[in-house]
């Protein structure tokens, strides 16, 4: 009986150890593919021109919308995903789009015994009656059951995080119409219910409690800030705000936070101030939040250029400076469509922002340079050249002198801007 008891022992302990030896297994030296390059300016125009395309507006008329995405298109959105997720940031992934399907390859670093080895992978979906089903897991020479990939996918199911239901809800949502060697696609199925469990899930997800506690800790400071001031006082402009918040940023840093974090929060706070975002949407219902006296709040004499430094900084600081100026385009051409006009002085004042956001979170040491900064300086133009009266184009008069945004004349115009903005005083040894 005990010979029995040692037998079965041995076969749980096995079946057990399974995943484990197969891990190892089928560990490689090398990766499979070339690392994912950065984003390249064609890259980041086919990210803006999907946006542009797919004006999230048409969702207000229908929850339907159908997108298009070439192979290259589709690994673009991957690399930008991939590259704003610190855990994310270090595996391979290439995508390709075949005849009803898609095979995803992965390229996952693992240290194994000291020694740096990778996870070579494979994932066929098969297009299946509008979903993509995951049908072949490769692994080297090794291939998974698709008995086991259904039971992996149970298991994943029943132990989901805020994450995982995240991503599953995103999905959900997604029609696939058709897949070829040319294009993917898409119908998107935005129901309203939907929507508000992906915002519920995503300030979850995205906004943790320290970060909620520090968002009201800036939020109250900003209130103080503002309610010391005279109260004849209707005007100030955005340095005045951003020095005392940044000089506590300084302080609390010293005291041990992290730098990157209280200035990514000083940014958010601001961009709530400053437009018609709602704190309570990113802290959790259920707090109190106080006001802050409403001021108006300008550079060189516009209100606007405020809000488009402090909102792309907020938007760099949280999820990288190349959304930032991708959203950035993307506002600029939405508008000259429909709203105000195209402006090189707003791209200019996105560019500013999207950097400073940048420079601030990038790592600590980069955060408390910028918090040093920051304290110093006598205004704006440390950090943003002079812009000017605002210059606003229809979308007729941008094609007229531009033709596109992939003209020379139009590269050469942000080429002079980016320039402008390095050169200033706030930027210089920077690295």
């Amino acid at each position: 009986m005990k010979a029995l008891d040692t037998l079965l022992a041995s076969v749980v302990m096995c079946i057990s150890s399974l995943p484990l030896i197969l891990l190892i297994l089928t560990l490689e030296k090398n990766p499979a593919m070339p690392a994912n390059p950065p984003l390249n300016q064609a890259q980041v125009a086919e990210i803006q021109q999907l946006l542009i395309d797919h004006d999230p507006r048409q969702l207000l008329a229908s929850p339907f919308q159908e997108v298009r995405l070439t192979e290259s298109e589709l690994n673009a959105l991957a690399t930008y995903l991939k590259s704003n997720n610190p855990v994310l940031d270090s595996i391979r992934l290439n995508a390709e789009l075949v005849t009803n399907g898609t095979k995803v390859n992965l390229a996952i670093p693992v240290q194994a015994f000291g020694l740096l080895r990778y996870f070579n992978i494979t994932l066929d979906f098969e297009h299946v009656e509008a979903r993509l089903v995951l049908e072949k897991v490769s692994a080297g020479a090794l291939t998974l059951p698709s008995v086991l990939i259904v039971a992996v996918k149970d298991a994943l199911v029943r132990t989901a995080d805020e994450n995982f239901q995240l991503v599953s809800a995103f999905f959900d949502s997604l029609h696939f119409q058709s897949i070829n060697e040319e294009r993917m696609v898409i119908m998107l199925d935005w129901q309203e219910e939907q929507l508000e469990e992906l915002g519920d899930q995503a300030r979850q997800v995205f906004v943790s409690e320290r970060e909620s506690k520090r968002l009201l800790y800036y939020q109250e400071r900003l209130a103080s800030v503002v309610a010391d001031l005279p109260p004849d006082t209707a005007r100030v402009s955005l340095n005045d705000l951003m020095r005392p918040l940044f000089l506590l940023a300084s302080i609390n840093a010293g005291g041990g936070a992290d730098p990157a974090g209280e200035n990514r929060a000083v940014f958010i706070v601001l961009t709530t101030y400053l437009t018609d975002l709602d704190l309570s949407q990113l802290t959790g219902e259920g707090l109190d939040i106080p006001p802050a006296r409403e001021l108006d709040v300008r550079i060189d004499s516009r209100e606007d250029l405020a809000r488009h430094v402090v909102t792309s900084a907020a938007i760099s600081a949280s999820a990288g400076a190349t959304m930032a100026q991708v959203l950035s385009v993307y506002k600029e051409v939405h508008d000259s469509r429909y709203r105000t006009g195209f402006s090189f002085t707003d791209l200019a004042a996105n560019e500013a922002g999207a950097l400073l956001g940048s420079l601030s979170t990038r790592s600590s040491a980069d955060a408390i340079r910028f918090q040093e900064r920051i304290l110093v300086i006598a205004d704006e133009s440390a950090f943003l050249p002079e812009l000017g009266a605002y210059d606003g184009m229809s979308e007729e008069q941008f094609i007229e002198e531009y033709s596109n945004r992939e003209s020379e004349a139009y590269q050469l115009r942000l080429d002079e801007i980016h320039a402008s903005i390095l050169a200033r005083p706030f930027f210089r040894d920077f690295n």
